[in-house]
């Protein structure tokens, strides 16, 4: 048997941690979600024990004068030279204790973490508890750290970050055993995405681990180094070995400003863990019983199946089913997935692939659509028969904004209907100017509310300086919804990943040209004419004849609404076609491929150079 596979204990997986809710979400924003994430409650209870031990004030007294710093020891040194004993203080019992592969300084902190873990009843009760719980993957990170000839000791690492547990998160966002960032999991293959996250599964992120910790032992040279990296970030510790001129941790550890506080007890808490690790019995763990490891086999299983499904086949609690594979974030395997390796214990793998077979029938049947860029929940739901909130249901999606193109949902199993085509072409209104681009492709994509300019241009692999010289938009504002832009994009791009439209699709109009004016007014069931000014006209008379507002009028003519006429001016008016004289009346009537008119619309969708006939009132045009 693989000494990998005897890797978890199923008595335990279903503690404090893990049986804590999964995260809401995991997005392309998906940090924001993981840094609301808490803390196990052993881990915050030795945050607050280190402020009692190792309140900042302590610092400097704790610290021995640089030339006294005893010499570092090892496993493999020949003699260990405890420190002496200060004051009633009595450390002999240090003495005899077997090392760990990692170098070893019995500095102040060390032994303060060493006393904690001994005598202090919570530190004690602390240390059971993760010693308690290493064997569930002792093998796994045995077989990972010796595959990498890396230090065996490095265990402690988990044991530091989460207590051996894959579901902790902290509160700046790192998450699982090892306590990965998004940015570096990333670096390290350890995906994250709104239905899984690989940092918490321990074999992913055990094998990352030791890739990471290895790359900073070889950049840095020493495993103090490596691990103050580890837990300060590598161009951080790079510019303090820089500014003090040494490369010696502990040198840099105990220099005022020299690390972060909490750094300093971070790689010492790392070593005392390998001293009670190596020594068990020397702290009062000799009789501790451990959690049994679990044989687990990884089962290959369709993505997008219920967790509620696949525990119906394993034979298992649907909870026991989540706490075995801890880096799903939702209630299935990821749909964008097409297949997905399930860990399960040996004895229910065997039949567990038939028993699926048989069940998967009767369970509701779904599949994975890829979103295009420009795709709404409303738009996948006609076009799967169902509903927004069926779909918000069906992918525990709280809101659109997370969504982007290639975002894997969850959709019914059913034949899809086609886009919706529209029942007139839309207008398009495009700025003056020639719009030909040899070597281009002319497309058109209407805005969702919920991108900006420059995702627009980067989806769409043109500059954004371009989009903006296509379309008349200010780079800082909003792309409203529904407003239509025109792009020239590559004829090798793959129109199938977005929703646009062909020039075929449209009718473009240039705006402020006499057709685009002309349209506009037509929809509403205005004709748009020049009306040539008799003796004895003023605003208000012309106004009242053509059932139009004097405000509008000077605002469609941009004139003050006090402005006196005189016989022989020519203003534009917009008037219903009953109030036109024939003489106004466009000729010939419009062509059988121009858009029909539209109803009138409602007063919030009335555009703001529509005009009113009650616009009377003195002051500004309203907006």
């Amino acid at each position: 048997m693989r000494p990998w596979l005897i890797a978890l204990s199923l008595s335990g997986l279903l503690g404090a941690g893990a049986a804590r809710a999964q995260p809401s979400g995991l997005s392309l924003a998906v940090e924001a979600q993981l840094s609301a994430g808490e803390e196990s409650d052993h881990l915050s209870a030795l945050r607050q024990d280190e402020v009692r031990l190792f309140g900042t004030d302590s610092q400097n007294a704790a610290a021995p004068a640089l030339g006294a710093l005893p010499l570092a020891a090892t496993s493999d040194a020949p003699e260990v030279h405890v420190p002496e004993a200060s004051g009633s203080r009595d450390l002999s019992w240090l003495a005899g204790m077997q090392l760990p592969d990692l170098p070893l300084r019995w500095d102040e902190r060390v032994v303060r973490y060493l006393e904690y873990f001994r005598d202090d009843r919570r530190g004690h009760g602390l240390m059971a508890a993760w010693l308690r719980r290493s064997s569930r993957y002792g093998a796994l990170i045995d077989h990972s750290l010796e595959r990498a000839h890396l230090p065996r000791d490095l265990r402690c690492v988990a044991m530091a970050e989460s207590g051996f547990d894959p579901t902790v998160r902290s509160r700046v966002g790192a998450a699982g055993m090892w306590q990965f960032v998004r940015r570096t999991g990333e670096e390290y293959g350890l995906t994250q995405d709104h239905w899984s996250d690989a940092r918490m599964d321990p074999e992913a992120s055990t094998a990352a681990a030791a890739r990471y910790l290895g790359q900073l032992h070889r950049r840095f040279g020493t495993w103090e180094l490596a691990l103050a990296a580890y837990n300060m970030g590598y161009g951080a510790l790079l510019r303090a070995i820089r500014k003090f001129n040494t490369n010696d941790y502990w040198v840099l550890a105990h220099l005022e400003a020299g690390l972060p506080f909490e750094t300093t007890l971070y790689v010492a808490k790392i070593l005392a863990c390998g001293v009670v690790m190596r020594n068990p019995e020397r702290f009062g763990f000799g009789e501790l019983t451990r959690d049994p490891p679990l044989d687990l086999v990884r089962v290959s299983v369709p993505g997008g199946l219920s967790l509620s499904l696949l525990a119906r086949a394993a034979r298992l609690p649907r909870e026991q089913l989540q706490a075995l594979n801890p880096a799903l974030l939702r209630a299935r395997t990821p749909p964008g997935a097409h297949s997905w390796p399930l860990r399960l214990p040996r004895e229910r793998a065997a039949s567990f692939s038939a028993r699926l077979r048989r069940l998967r029938p009767r369970h509701p049947a779904n599949r994975a659509y890829a979103l295009r860029f420009g795709e709404s929940l409303a738009m996948v739901a006609r076009r799967f028969r169902t509903t927004a909130r069926a779909l918000r249901t069906l992918n525990e999606l709280e809101n659109e904004q997370n969504l982007g193109p290639g975002f894997a949902l969850l959709v019914p199993d059913v034949s899809p209907r086609p886009d919706e085509a529209p029942s007139e072409r839309p207008v398009v209104g495009v700025p003056p100017g020639d719009y030909h681009l040899p070597g281009k492709r002319r497309i058109f994509y209407r805005a969702t509310g919920h991108e900006d300019a420059a995702s627009v241009a980067r989806f769409f692999s043109v500059t954004r300086d371009q989009l903006l010289r296509w379309n008349r938009i200010d780079p800082n504002a909003r792309l409203t919804r529904g407003l239509m832009l025109q792009l020239f994009v590559d004829p090798a791009f793959d129109l199938s990943r977005a929703v646009v439209m062909s020039p075929d699709d449209v009718r473009v109009l240039t705006v402020g040209s006499e057709e685009f004016f002309e349209w506009q007014q037509q929809q509403v069931g205005r004709v748009r004419f020049r009306y040539l000014v008799a003796p004895g006209d003023t605003l208000s008379s012309i106004g009242q004849r053509f059932g139009i507002g004097v405000g509008s009028l000077a605002r469609i003519n941009r004139f003050s609404r006090r402005r006196t006429l005189h016989p022989g001016d020519e203003i534009l008016i917009y008037a219903e076609r009953a109030r036109v004289p024939a003489r106004y009346l466009p000729n010939p009537a419009p062509s059988e491929d121009a858009p029909a008119p539209c109803p009138t619309p409602s007063a919030d969708e009335t555009s703001a150079d529509e005009p009113s006939a009650t616009d009377d009132a003195e002051g500004p045009a309203r907006p």
